[in-house]
């Protein structure tokens, strides 16, 4: 009883605001952040962020140590020391940006960053991480039942990823060889069909809405430390990682009989340069007066029109004639913008920054369990307290516009469904 009533407690805990006396903690977390972004994540920037793994996500300093270091004498020192000096404006530009959306916020809107909203995200985000490693122990747990070894859920994404990733190696054919620049800009971009139609599915499919997507949303104030994963992970991850790795490998393979590593390496240091405007309250609006920086976003599908992604405004939640309840424009994905240009998803910038968060932005409840699987739990109680199986179908594959007869949020306080 004593567990049952922890657990209830934590359910129904919520952290609305703090008192500022938290402060200094929040922003030491910032800086130490930002310092463990500037280290490490480059070591995984040989893969096709935000777009797949390409043929492989290792993380690795083997790139960096090839690509850079090994070049800034003889003949390639040229080529060595402009990558690396690239690469190391981009790290400082990102740092720059990072630190100054939160410690910039209160000289733009004229109050600090919320403390609770850092915080509450950052948990809920642990939430998501958390139930990676549990539900491959209760994998593991079911195959040591069944005979086999424990072990083998545990390490069950390496050995998929490295599965899949022989078996495109070995059977997809190299339809043809391109030059390996043109190969890596061309397996961006049709790389980036796959990754406009999985993107739109978060936001199109119910159930993929609640369970993977919508946890991107939630955050009224946005900065890259009060946003959570792009795919939230509890509870299916498992089901995409074997197609997500096998489609995006296999569009590398077509173009490119090896990994384009040091290609994608170069362009995504462009990439990710203006990529993290598209996560800042405080430097949307003088992104949009800054060709330098708008224009590159455009160019690779992203950057500061991905804040218009996040607009809480209901205008961005109508496509086709139909009045969704999630924002569907800019999805990304590709060169210029192409694949929502053609499906009809794209919208151009414009000087107001808009409010952002679920559409309407309507009251949460600043609970990280809740807003880490409170999708799920309404799902379940959806499907209990809704009998007939028609219903039950759109429940699960329905449009996200769909709203059951009998429905309860675990997330948004009005209980209406966001």
């Amino acid at each position: 009883m004593k567990q049952l009533d922890m657990l209830n407690k934590l359910w129904n805990a919520e952290l609305s605001s703090m008192p500022e006396r938290y402060r200094p903690w929040v922003s030491a977390f910032v800086v130490f952040f930002t310092a463990m972004f500037f280290v490490q994540f480059p070591l995984l920037w040989h893969n096709l962020v935000y777009l797949g793994p390409g043929l492989g996500d290792e993380q690795t300093t083997r790139v960096i140590r090839e690509l850079i270091f090994d070049r800034l004498t003889g003949d390639d020192a040229v080529w060595g020391w402009s990558i690396g000096i690239l690469l190391l404006v981009t790290l400082l530009f990102r740092a720059w940006i990072m630190l100054g959306s939160y410690f910039g916020y209160e000289r733009a809107f004229g109050y600090k960053f919320p403390l609770h909203i850092v915080v509450i995200m950052i948990l809920t985000n642990a939430v998501g991480a958390l139930s990676i490693p549990v539900v491959l122990a209760l994998i593991g747990v079911a195959l040591k039942i069944s005979g086999g070894n424990f072990s083998d859920g545990l390490l069950l994404i390496e050995h998929v990823v490295k599965t899949a990733n022989d078996w495109v190696m070995a059977h997809v054919p190299t339809l043809v060889e391109l030059n390996p620049w043109i190969a890596a800009l061309l397996v961006f971009h049709v790389a980036g069909f796959v990754h406009y139609w999985l993107h739109r599915l978060g936001h199109q499919s119910r159930a993929l809405w609640m369970l993977f997507h919508r946890q991107h949303h939630l955050s009224p104030n946005l900065s890259q430390f009060s946003t959570t994963a792009v795919f939230f992970a509890f509870p299916l991850f498992i089901v995409f990682v074997v197609p997500y790795v096998f489609i995006f490998a296999a569009i590398t393979k077509l173009f490119a009989a090896e990994p384009l590593y040091k290609e994608v390496f170069v362009i995504n240091t462009i990439f990710m340069a203006s990529e993290i405007i598209g996560h800042s309250d405080v430097f949307y609006e003088w992104a949009v007066k800054k060709r330098w920086l708008s224009w590159p976003g455009f160019a690779f599908g992203g950057g500061v029109y991905h804040y218009l992604h996040h607009s809480a405004e209901r205008s961005d939640a109508v496509t086709h004639q139909k009045n969704y309840k999630v924002n569907m424009v800019n999805m990304g994905g590709g060169l210029f913008f192409m694949w929502d240009i053609v499906f009809g998803t794209y919208t151009p910038l414009r000087e107001k920054k808009p409010k952002v968060g679920l559409t309407g932005q309507p009251p949460l409840y600043y609970n990280p369990l809740r807003l880490g699987i409170g999708g799920l739990a309404q799902l379940i109680y959806e499907l209990r307290h809704n009998r007939d199986w028609r219903t039950r179908l759109k429940i699960l594959f329905g449009d996200s516009y769909y709203t059951p007869p009998v429905t309860r949020s675990y997330i948004l306080k009005s209980g209406a469904e966001g």
